[in-house]
Parts: structure tokens; sequence; C-alpha cells
């Protein structure tokens, strides 16, 4: 195994230290990856074991252990002196994990799969989002062999002790990455809806809205506490049939008027979706200047903002399809489709708008997951304002693209690498170019 004659586990007391800040940390209730009483009772025993990582069943123990320390890194929960180390090992750390995978298949435990979970959030939260994907493909197999696509049996009420509502938590974060990720990559999903049960956790919905009203962690929070999932199941639902029902290979096939039939029924399911909110901290269906913003907002309820609207891009999106034919772009717009056009810029603007706004109590690891909605809005703004550049006479658009730069500087990053440095530095000159081409079609 890669490392492995090198890389020792820290002691066992600084990983169960940092196991047991994850779980009672907000970002728990977001990613439920681990059982904090599965993991101290029966992991942690295994992963410190003599031979660990050498004898079966041990390996996934001690890749699980390592997991923890990618993810308290990553959600910068490894402060103090004892600690100190772990951020520079982390690629260690995950490279010693991929190392394990053939054995931790083998071996099909659940702290196997908590491991790869695990990896997979790190890799996701990195940037790496092809390493992500192919973990998802791994981890979505791995949950269908252990029955998590399927609604757990009674005790109807939730258990985080309960293996099989830990295990449905851990299909649950899969599914809502695996739907995020189809877009972030352009790949289809792993995950086919057909085949898996959707019901929602008992009292999820309450649970996510009073987490919307809040402004930290559900203070009173135990094993009985429904996690709330990236973003929210039911959007992560309502992507899925946006990418089957409009993005999908099927889809491309579809007339003019099939697509608006699809894009009607689909805006009325994410309106839908809207209102279930508390009215108070509901998406509104654009974000103005003026609109404010409550200063005790989470990350949880920003990023539910942001997917919306980058849910009407992506139901709207598609009836531009039509313009990748040969006929000239003149002859086919109408009316209906500057008004598509407008609510498209509108969904941008509200993207690019309300992230500025809310950045101060943006979580600084979340650099690689939000940079994500301004790059749709402003790639949306631009491909709009070649389309129809005679419908914006105050050149609104092309403000909003200069507008940009200073936004995406404004994204606060944990850790600042030549990675980043770079990225940011290409999408300035990106940006700065697709100014310049609306500019000469204007």
């Amino acid at each position: 195994m890669i490392g492995s004659l090198f890389l020792v586990l820290p002691d066992s007391k600084i990983v169960e230290e940092l196991a047991a800040r994850f779980c009672s940390s907000a970002q728990s209730l977001v990613f439920p990856l681990l059982s904090l009483h599965r993991f101290m009772t029966t992991t942690l025993p295994l992963a410190y074991s003599e031979g660990a990582g050498s004898k079966l069943h041990t390996i996934s123990a001690k890749a699980c252990a390592y997991g923890v320390l990618l993810i308290s890194d990553i959600f910068g929960l490894d402060t103090g002196d004892d600690m100190a180390d772990i951020g520079c090992w982390c690629q260690r750390y995950a490279l010693e994990i991929e190392g394990s995978i053939p054995l931790i298949l083998r071996e099909m435990k659940i702290d196997g799969l908590e491991s790869l979970m695990m990896l997979m959030i790190f890799k996701y939260f990195m940037g790496d989002l092809e390493s992500a994907s192919f973990l998802v493909s791994v981890t979505s197999r791995f949950l269908f062999q252990l029955g998590a696509h399927i609604f757990p049996p009674p005790p109807d009420h939730y258990d985080k002790r309960n293996e099989a509502h830990h295990i449905r938590d851990l299909f649950w974060v899969c599914y809502c990455i695996d739907k995020d990720l189809s877009y972030r990559t352009g790949q289809p999903p792993a995950i086919n809806d057909d085949h898996c049960d959707l019901t929602l956790p008992p009292n999820y919905v309450q649970m996510q809205s009073s987490n919307i009203l809040s402004s930290g962690p559900c203070s009173n929070r135990n094993s009985s506490t429904v996690p709330l999932y990236p973003w929210d199941i039911r959007l992560s639902v309502m992507k899925s049939k946006i990418y089957n029902d409009l993005h999908s290979i099927s889809a491309s096939r579809l007339s003019e008027t099939e697509i608006l039939r699809k894009i009607r029924h689909l805006d009325k399911g994410l309106e839908a979706w809207r209102v279930t909110l508390p009215p108070d901290h509901r998406p509104t269906l654009s974000f103005l200047e003026q609109t404010p913003v409550d200063a005790q907002t989470n990350t949880q309820a920003i990023m539910l903002r942001l997917s919306y609207h980058h849910c009407i891009i992506l139901i709207h999106q598609a009836r531009c399809k039509i313009f990748q034919s040969d006929q000239p772009i003149d002859n086919l717009i109408d009316d209906g489709h500057r008004i598509n056009f407008q609510i498209l810029v509108d969904a941008s603007r509200s993207i690019l708008i309300y992230l500025e706004k809310a950045l101060p109590v943006l979580a600084h690891e979340c650099f690689w997951v939000i940079i994500f909605y301004p790059m749709i809005a402003i790639s949306t703004i631009f491909s709009v304002a070649l389309l129809d550049n005679r419908s914006d006479p105050e050149n609104e658009r092309l403000k909003l693209l200069q507008g940009f730069t200073r936004l995406i500087r404004q994204i606060p990053i944990k850790r600042l690498t030549v990675a980043e440095i770079s990225h940011l530095e290409f999408i300035e000159k990106l940006v700065e170019e697709m100014g310049r081409l609306v500019l000469v079609t204007h």
C-alpha cells in the first residue's frame, strides 16, 4: 500500500477527539458520514488493534480513521497543537485510503464505506470533481449492495445508532452529491432514481425548515435528530428530474413543444418546493440589490438559495437548444424566447447579487463548492448576451460580467494554494475575454 511503511495514525485519543468534534458539529448534520457510537465501539478499536492495516477486516477500519482526519481538516476541526500537523498530511491520508480501495471493496464493511464517503467529500471540497465522481460511482454500488437504496424497516423514528438508518444517511449524502456532480462534470448521474425508494426520512421537512430559521446547529441534538443532508433532498430529487427530462440523451430528441411542456411541469415542481420553506427565508423569484439578507443566515440556507436559482437556469436553458441549429439566430428568436432569456439573466443576476451579500457568513471551506454558482451565472449571462444583444441597450449584461471579478476575489478561501490562485487568474482572464466579445457583438 502506498506510504504504508511510513505513514501511521496519530494517537487514538486525537482521532477519537476529532470524531467527537465532527459528530457534534453543524457539518455533521449536513454530512452525516459517521455514527459516533459505532466508530468508538467498533471501528476505532479495530483500527488500532495489533497488526491493523494488514489483517483482514482491519483495513477498512484504519481507512475510516484516516477519513476522520481528512474530514476534520476540511471542516476546520483540527485545531490545537496536537493536531497542527494533520493538514500537512491530508494528501497522504487520502493516498492511503485510495491505495486501500481494492481491499475495502473486498471486505465490504461499513467503516470501509464510511472511509470512501469521507474521501469523496474531501475530493469534492478540494475541487477534484473527477475523483469525487469516480468515488460516487464506487460508493453507490457499495450502498446498493448494503440495501441502502431501500427505505429502512421499522422502527419508524430515526435513530443514528440504528445501522440501517446510518447506512440510509450515507445513501442520501451520496445521492445529493451525485445529482450535483452531474452538472459540475457534465456526466450522467450514477444513481438511477427509478431503482431507489426516495421516501424522505421522518420529520425531514420540519428539520430542514427549523435549520433555515436557525443561525447555528441544532442545540439539543442527539441520536434521534434527523440530519439535513447536502442542500435539500427534495431539491436534489428535482435536480435529477431536470437532468432526466431536459439534459439527458433522450431529452435531446424532444421537440420544442415537448421541451416547453416539461419546462412548465418542472417550474411547477420547483415552485411547489419553494413555497414549503419558511416565508421569511424562502428564496425569492429574483434577488435584487435592495433585497435584505438576514445577518443570522447560515451556509445551508445560502446553498439552498444558490441552488434554487441554479435550478431555474437549468430548466430554462433547455429552451435555448433550438439555437444549436444552422438557421440564422434572428429568425428563431421570438417574444417567448426573449422572456426566457430574461428569466435566465434574472436568475444569474440573483446568484451574483445574493452571493456578494451573503459572503460574510459563508464557511471558508466552501470555495470550490461555491465558485461553481457564479461561474454558471456568468456563462449564462454571456451566452444570452451573444444570442440576443439587441434587447440590452444599456449594456446591463456587460456590466454584470465586468463586476464579476470583484466578486470572486471576495469568496473566502480556507487555505490559499497555487491551485486557487491559478484558477482565479484563469477566471479573471476568461471573464475579461467574455466582456470583450460581448462588446464587439453589441
